[in-house]
């Protein structure tokens, strides 16, 4: 033991006279590497958001009011849903259910707010098309709510995103980094609406789509019922007040969610014979057009289009929409028929 002891004591005295003898040498400490934002809600909290969500719509539907669903359903779903609420009155109609069961997530990856996540949902009852819905959280202190949907139109494939667990990267409403920027796109889709696709500048940049080819249909068919009497026009514009949501897809794109409002108008140009529309058209008053008094079908619309990269020689695809007649006025005058 007591040779142990010198021994220790030894190796301690070679130790200290070592450290005396020698400078230290400063070691270099690189900048911390920074994380990529992490996703910012995990699957277990999104299934209990949706759930809240859909107890939110369940509750407006049962009163055809969505002022009961206003804590969770907000921008321009709460305008849609409440449409359709007014609209159910003319046709006799219930509302379809929305559904909020999730299929797939697309979810924000970022620190900082709004944050945002896509759920592309299971075939909602009474219909044959999934929704595709985007969900906001505005501050730190405020909960998940549903600000837009749109149904995934008939054929179409969601581009690839990271995934849930990872998130993807938000994308900013004037971003360079895709071929047109989010708020131009709507503007551009727009102009493509109103225009047609022989006289948009535009048409090159937008895959066809079945959203489009229903306005044009609806917009023709309508004319040549009216021809020897009237005629029918559309013009669509882009609601800038509720600004456009956009992710990250797995190729650089985008998904970008937006709307825009339609007014269809109606009116008699030959003084002889009767005009009529039909009575969801006409939002359940006279089905008569006049001469002096136009009529005029405003709708919402929601849309999520894919945006491509910048430099990418792929078009502008529309992904979903849903379109709902809002109310209708008579003449040239911006007060709404109360019929």
């Amino acid at each position: 033991m007591k040779v142990l002891k010198a021994i220790t004591a030894l190796a301690l005295v070679f130790s200290l006279g070592a450290c005396a003898e020698e400078e230290p040498v400063p070691t270099p400490t690189p900048d911390p590497v920074a994380e990529s934002p992490s996703a910012v809600v995990g699957e277990e909290r999104l299934q209990e958001i949706l759930d809240e969500v859909n107890a939110a719509l369940t509750e407006a539907d049962a009163e055809s009011n969505s002022e009961k669903s206003s804590a969770r359903v907000v921008g321009p779903a709460s305008d849609l849903r409440q449409a359709e609420y007014d609209l159910s009155k003319v046709t006799e109609d219930p509302v379809s259910a929305l559904s909020t069961e999730s299929q797939l997530s697309i979810v924000a990856a970022t620190d900082e707010w709004p944050r945002t996540v896509f759920v592309a949902t299971t075939i909602p009852d009474d219909a044959n098309l999934p929704l595709l819905l985007a969900l906001v959280q505005e501050t730190p202190r405020s909960v998940y709510q549903l600000w837009s949907w749109v149904r995934i139109l008939p054929g179409t494939e969601l581009p690839q995103t990271a995934a849930a667990a990872v998130g993807s990267p938000p994308v900013a409403a004037d971003s360079e980094d895709l071929l047109v920027a989010p708020t131009a796109v709507v503007k551009q889709y727009v102009d493509l609406l109103n225009e047609g696709d022989d006289d948009s500048e535009y048409a090159e940049n937008f895959a066809d789509d079945s959203f489009r080819e229903l306005v044009a249909n609806e917009v023709s068919d309508l004319n040549s019922a009216v021809s020897d009497a009237g005629k029918a026009t559309i013009s669509s514009a882009v609601r800038t007040d509720d600004g456009v949501l956009a992710l990250q897809t797995y190729d650089g794109g985008a998904i970008v969610f937006a709307s825009i409002t339609s007014d269809l108008r109606v009116e008699k140009t030959v003084p002889r014979g009767t005009l009529k529309v039909g009575k969801i058209l006409a939002y359940g008053g006279d089905q008569t057009v006049l001469m002096d008094t136009p009529l005029t079908a405003h709708y919402i619309a929601t849309l999520a289009l894919y945006v491509p990269p910048a430099g990418s020689e792929d078009t502008i695809e529309v992904l979903g929409a849903e379109r709902v007649l809002a109310g209708v006025t008579r003449g040239d005058d911006e007060e709404e028929d109360d019929e």
